[in-house]
């Protein structure tokens, strides 16, 4: 783990009493019994799909994705998430050394970062963006509970297209290789919303199928100016065009929607999912 400079910047922990309790305790008992309750069939997963909403809305989702991983001995966690409400084609890359969470401070791996950097002008060194986006800090709480001293690779995707996936999928297996032996590949992404039930299902349901089959290309272009759409399509497209997970075998482990939390007709439905990839 690197050692972290004195003068480091620190991403605060910007949606800590909004998106999930605030207090340390209150915290560390919801995570811990959303894991406890969490039931994957295994717990070697090399990647995970995990969502990145309020804790009550998706909470049960994530505890099962990042539970899934529990039993690797993992030194890194690298996240790949969209930032909302931007197109452009960019991926950023973290000033700050540590993210800060009501359950202590992650370490940034920033060698690994100004390695990703130097791959290509795809990629930005800026902390507005992390400032600004949550699909991050929600992961957070479980790494920190289940992974304590391994470090972080965050990386906020703007934009959509296959070109861009393929971009970011090469840069990863280049500075990742192919042994990702002590790494865990988060994607953090819901999938679809509409304020009509079914609409959001058959969606939801797409994307998922193409999940399934490994089509990578269509899921790409997913992302679009349609708020419909999943909203980390970019980043899972990223995920599964990597050919580090060449002949890992994916599996579905929940799927769930927001309906039982909707106050009236004209508030979205959105569903989530938990996933995983894993070695042979």
């Amino acid at each position: 783990m690197n050692e972290l400079p004195v003068d480091g910047k620190i991403r605060e922990a910007m949606v800590a009493g909004i998106f999930y309790p605030e207090e340390p305790a209150e915290l560390r008992r919801a995570v811990a019994a959303a894991l406890d309750a969490a039931a994957p069939a295994r717990r070697d997963a090399i990647a995970v799909m995990s969502p990145h909403a309020g804790f009550e809305y998706s909470g049960a989702a994530q505890a099962v994705a990042w539970k899934a991983a529990s039993g690797r001995t993992v030194r890194r966690v690298v996240i790949l998430a969209p930032l909302h409400r931007s197109r452009d084609l960019v991926a950023y890359l973290p000033e700050s050394a540590r993210f800060q969470t009501p359950l202590g401070d992650v370490t940034v791996d920033m060698d690994l970062c100004a390695e990703l950097e130097s791959c290509g002008t795809v990629f930005s060194v800026n902390d507005i963006p992390h400032m600004e986006e949550h699909a991050v800090e929600v992961q957070l709480p479980f790494m920190k509970l289940l992974f304590p001293d391994a470090c972080l690779v965050p990386l906020l995707i703007s934009g959509n297209g296959a070109s861009l996936a393929a971009s970011l999928s090469r840069s990863l297996d280049l500075v990742l290789g192919q042994d990702l032996a002590g790494t865990l590949l988060v994607v953090s992404t819901n999938l679809a919303s509409s304020m009509m039930p079914a609409e959001a299902k058959a969606r939801s349901d797409g994307l998922l199928d193409r999940v399934s089959r490994g089509d990578w290309h269509a899921i790409a272009e997913e992302q679009g100016p349609d708020e419909r759409q999943a909203c980390g399509a970019s980043a899972l497209a990223t995920l599964m065009a990597m050919k580090s997970l060449s002949g890992s075998t994916y599996e579905l482990l929940i799927h769930i929607d927001s309906q039982r939390h909707r106050e009236n007709a004209t508030e979205r439905i959105v569903h989530y999912a938990a996933a995983a990839w894993y070695r042979p």
